[in-house]
């Protein structure tokens, strides 16, 4: 009994850590946030901070994963659909702050992409596979390689994020179309 008291507390803890962490991080980035104010906001001390993620990089990495695989299970890719994809993603954006603003000090503090993360390069498979059979089908331009088409769908829907925040819905919806539209005709047949 006291074994699995012990697991679930620890289960517990690296949980409430992580989302401590994924705050901090997505309110001050990498370089700006501090693992004193993780711990304390988490109620767990900075040495078993350290115990369970390492160091302050493996942290943001494990916050960051976790959105970004929170954020793919929330909708699936359908290569068929780039629009509504495209649609789909900037709700997400836009629902979800903390993901746009980590997936936004990582590419400023590390200058990676973020599809090339161990997450990120589960999640892209599929979309590759399914953009190169959809291109060979003739449904997808073949002007651009399934990467790019993945990285233009990201670059238009996170560009409307970096203008802030819509002012209503009637804007709101106003984006999302002119994201769907510019997929649309960028990249259809």
């Amino acid at each position: 009994m006291m074994k699995q008291r012990t697991r679930r507390n620890a289960a517990q803890s690296r949980e409430t850590l992580l989302a401590a962490a994924t705050e901090e991080f997505a309110s001050h980035g990498l370089a700006g946030a501090r693992i004193d104010r993780i711990a304390q906001a988490a109620g767990i001390s900075k040495p078993m901070l350290y115990t369970y993620f390492g160091d302050k990089e493996a942290l943001f990495d494990a916050a960051l994963t976790q959105e970004v695989m929170d954020a793919a299970q929330a909708d699936r890719f359908d290569p068929n659909d780039l629009e509504g994809y495209a649609g789909r993603t900037y709700d997400l954006l836009v629902e979800r702050p903390r993901l746009w603003r980590l997936l936004t000090w990582h590419h400023l503090e590390r200058g990676q992409d973020v599809l090339m993360l161990p997450a990120g390069e589960v999640l892209l498979g599929e979309k590759l596979d399914g953009i190169a059979a959809a291109q060979a089908e003739g449904r997808i331009v073949a002007d651009f390689t399934p990467l790019d088409v993945v990285r233009l769908v990201a670059a238009l829907t996170q560009l409307w994020c970096m203008t802030g925040a819509a002012r209503d819905a009637a804007e709101h919806a106003a984006r999302r179309a002119t994201i769907m539209r510019a997929v649309g005709r960028l990249l259809r047949v």
